[in-house]
């Protein structure tokens, strides 16, 4: 199983939540891009760490619903940025990429 500890991106860029498919999915589904992402972590089978300091926000990660075929589809179709950020496959040895990389 495939864990994702910096399941929105950690502020990194690309920034997935600014991703023009992501907010028109979002828009569609009436949900925050936030809550789309972590919908299609789960729906794919990851298991994701999330942190937040903001109730709302904390809230609003449990309040996630089913996206369509179509939206998984269009997001495995048109977000791919295809950035790591654990070095593991390259060394070997686990850790995390340093910013600047």
């Amino acid at each position: 199983m495939l864990l994702a500890f910096a399941a929105l991106g950690h502020g990194m860029e690309p920034r997935l939540l600014d991703h023009p498919v992501i907010i028109s999915i979002a828009q569609r589904v009436r949900k925050t891009p936030a809550q789309v992402l972590l919908a299609w972590a789960v729906q794919r089978g990851t298991a994701f760490l999330t942190t937040s300091v903001t109730p709302a926000r904390i809230q609003e990660n449990f309040e996630l619903s089913t996206l369509s075929e179509d939206s998984m589809q269009e997001i495995r179709d048109e977000v791919a940025t295809r950035l790591r950020f654990n070095i593991v496959v390259e060394t070997g040895v686990p850790g995390f990429i340093p910013r600047g990389r």
